[in-house]
């Protein structure tokens, strides 16, 4: 299935640069985070370790797998919005088909880093149920994810689930999008709220001067006496 799956991944190589078949190149990356590794580094030792047996199960021939650059270079030009559609179709359900739960978060991803020294960021909608991402949006950094969320949450199926976040993500925009889409949201709320976390705590707190009863109310009381 994930062989199927990474074929379809468009390849933006010229002729000259596919010495190697993409969706192999995908497979050992993909293998290599799967086993605990970090950096395109880590997959190139593992690709040259590994048996000719299991080489050849990842589309390589016996003793030749791509080098540290290649790696490199192949997810340089790879279309990142093409391989995230591509790998969203690996989301299963579970056995008992409860999978409400959609936490949405910003992060910084490790070992990103450009020649400037900045890193990726992006924002991802995780699946509590399935214990799995279940779809990413890149971000433009800490802090300003308010539009890349919307992006994100126009990519999901929301219908029965509920969208759960940090005090963030507490913006009307959000919650009109999320009940759009037939989901429930559940969000803190701090001091980014300033106006409705006053009238949530003046909600909930106990009044200064007791309602005075009903007219209805004491003339019913007056009758019991």
């Amino acid at each position: 299935m994930i062989k199927a799956l990474l074929e379809q991944v468009p390849d933006p190589r010229g002729l000259q640069g596919q010495d190697y078949k993409l969706w192999s190149i995908l497979a050992l990356i993909l293998l290599s985070f799967l086993c605990g590794r970090r950096g395109l580094m880590a997959a190139f030792r593992l690709g040259r370790g590994l048996t000719p047996e299991q080489q050849r199960r990842l589309g390589f021939l016996p003793g030749r797998t791509p080098c540290h650059a290649t790696l490199t270079e192949t997810m340089r030009v790879l279309e990142p919005d093409a391989l995230r559609d591509v790998l969203r179709q690996a989301v299963v359900t579970t056995p008992t088909g409860e999978a409400r739960q959609v936490a949405i978060d910003g992060k910084t991803m490790r070992a990103t880093k450009n020649e400037k020294g900045k890193a990726a960021h992006v924002v991802s909608a995780f699946c509590c149920g399935l214990q799995n991402i279940i779809g990413t949006e890149a971000s433009h950094g800490k802090g300003m994810e308010i539009p890349d969320a919307l992006k994100l949450l126009d990519q999901l199926d929301l219908r029965g689930k509920v969208v759960t976040g940090d005090a963030m993500f507490c913006q009307k925009k959000l919650m009109n999008k999320i009940v759009a889409k037939g989901g429930d949201y559940l969000f803190p709320v701090k001091g980014n709220q300033g106006n409705l976390s006053e009238a949530i705590e003046t909600a909930f707190k106990q009044p200064v001067f007791p309602p005075r009863p009903s007219r209805h109310r004491r003339a019913k009381s007056a009758r019991a006496h």
